[in-house]
């Protein structure tokens, strides 16, 4: 899309927004549509090749607009999630498919991204121990709760704990910035004799100071087997990063989340 068409296609979009202002009395207030009836409705991979302006607001009047009332864009982002999954290779895990086993959103900032995934393993790690003692309340649980993070990582990653309500510590590390599993194995270690729950590490991949990786072949491996080790252990990974990622790296130690 060279300049000129920017400027013509820019135009068209603001007639489309005013149009659909114009005439929503003519919309329906409530879809009709089902959740997930998107999915059907547009291709299981990303395309190869771009797709002209007039197929694109087609697709949005067929796809999109049905469900303007529900959160069409959302599913949008799940499906299109899924493209960058399988682009990436990720494990079968990490798509949610039809299954909903896996997926994502996206989210405004890495900051909120680093907040949700903490929620998200807080709310599994008080479930999962509640289904093995039912007579602990979740104030009870989230007491013992304890995440981890590379004394390295970006504040925001603390400030999540902090609106979490849980406990987090700083993970010492290498010479080279890098935390190291023997030095998170050693903490989670202590912290599982002392009654606590271990339950999210979040590892970083270019530290803010010095862009160092935490190792996270050697993390990947240790977190897999302490939640299978400790009946009351979950934990799960986000990863940030500030430069350019090894992805097969990555995708060794996504089989482990």
């Amino acid at each position: 899309m060279d300049a000129a068409e920017f400027r013509r296609r820019g135009k068209e979009m603001v007639d489309y927004v005013a149009d659909y202002l114009e005439n929503i009395e003519n919309r329906p207030v409530f879809s009709d549509i089902e959740p997930g009836y998107l999915r059907s409705l547009i291709p299981t991979e990303a395309p190869l090749e771009p797709e002209n302006y007039e197929d694109i607001i087609k697709d949005v009047e067929r796809v999109i607009m049905p469900g303007a009332a529900s959160p069409a864009c959302t599913e949008l982002e799940t499906v299109m999630l899924d493209w960058l999954g399988k682009m990436l290779q990720l494990p079968e895990s990490f798509i949610a498919g039809t299954h909903g086993s896996g997926g994502g959103v996206i989210q405004g900032t890495a900051s909120e991204a680093t907040l949700m995934s903490l929620l998200a393993a807080r709310c599994k790690a008080i479930r999962r121990v509640q289904a093995v003692n039912s007579t602990y309340s979740e104030s009870d649980i989230l007491g013992k709760l304890v995440a981890y993070t590379s004394e390295q990582a970006h504040s925001s990653v603390e400030r999540a704990a902090l609106i979490g309500g849980v406990m987090m510590k700083k993970v010492p590390t290498d010479n080279n910035y890098a935390v190291r599993g023997e030095m998170l194995k050693g903490i989670m270690e202590k912290d599982k004799a002392a009654g606590l729950i271990p339950f999210y590490f979040c590892a970083t991949l270019g530290t803010t100071p010095s862009c160092a990786f935490d190792h996270i072949t050697e993390l990947g491996p240790l977190c897999e087997s302490s939640s299978c080790s400790c009946r009351h252990s979950h934990i799960l990974f986000f990863s940030v990063s500030q430069k350019q990622l090894d992805y097969k790296a990555l995708v060794r130690f996504a089989g482990h989340i």
